[in-house]
């Protein structure tokens, strides 16, 4: 069953993700060498996601 924190939490850090690979593309279009903040935002706000959606605190509400 997806809890409203976990809907919360994984809105939050796809917003997170888009945001960094926003400032990727924008970083690459202008030229300004910090695609790597881009790129470490939305690669930890994915793994954040899967973090929150794989259902390790599912085993914890049973008992």
């Amino acid at each position: 069953m997806v809890t409203k924190r976990a809907l919360g939490a994984s809105l939050l850090l796809l917003g997170l993700a888009f945001v960094g690979l926003f400032h990727t593309v924008a970083a690459f279009a202008f030229d300004s060498g910090l695609e790597w903040i881009g790129l470490t935002l939305a690669g930890l706000s994915l793994l954040g996601l899967v973090l929150v959606n794989t259902g390790a605190d599912e085993s914890a509400e049973e008992t």
